[in-house]
């Protein structure tokens, strides 16, 4: 059995935070779920089954536990700072059996929410301005990212249905 992978991952990524932002711009991002950190052959066992991903963000599960579905999902990136310019974003879809994107959104405050469409159990894209997105990312695949990117405040976000309310969502800052 391989040892937990996705606590490794999460671990060198936290690790890394603490880099100067006028290194490289380059930013190594990890899209991770549960199957990233299970054992070979632990997928397909009803984590990710019906209804699993619908939840809203802060929203009640149908059992009553509320933020159930947060951090179950999540978009870790290996510097919180960058300096204005161009950018690179190198990002990895750790998982093994699930799709993921990510996408780059300005934002006023990293931490007020973004509009929510319940329904679609997505942001909706056209009430937000993306700058960038790289979308498609196949398990256990990698894409490659480059933008100019301005001073501000942005989200990187995964808005496939239900992985935005799961936790896939961190902060970016860009200073001058």
């Amino acid at each position: 059995m391989r040892p937990c992978a996705g606590a490794l991952l999460i671990s060198a990524v936290a690790a890394t935070t603490t880099w100067a932002a006028d290194e490289a711009a380059t930013v190594r991002v990890a899209l991770i779920d549960m199957s990233s950190a299970m054992p070979t052959g632990m997928t397909g066992y009803g984590m990710m089954g019906p209804g699993m991903m619908g939840q809203a963000p802060g929203s009640m599960s149908p059992g009553g536990s509320f933020g159930m579905m947060m951090g179950m999902m999540s978009i870790r990136a290996d510097k919180p700072t960058v300096k204005a310019g161009t950018v690179t974003f190198d990002i990895t879809n750790w998982s093994r059996s699930i799709l993921h994107e990510m996408l780059i959104v300005p934002v006023d405050s990293p931490n007020a929410p973004l509009p929510y469409d319940y329904g679609r159990t997505q942001v909706p894209e056209e009430q937000i301005k993306v700058l960038g997105e790289a979308e498609d990312i196949q398990p256990s695949k990698s894409k490659t990212l480059e933008i100019r990117l301005p001073q501000g405040s942005y989200l990187l976000i995964c808005n496939l249905p239900g992985h935005y309310s799961a936790g896939m969502v961190a902060p970016l800052t860009v200073t001058p």
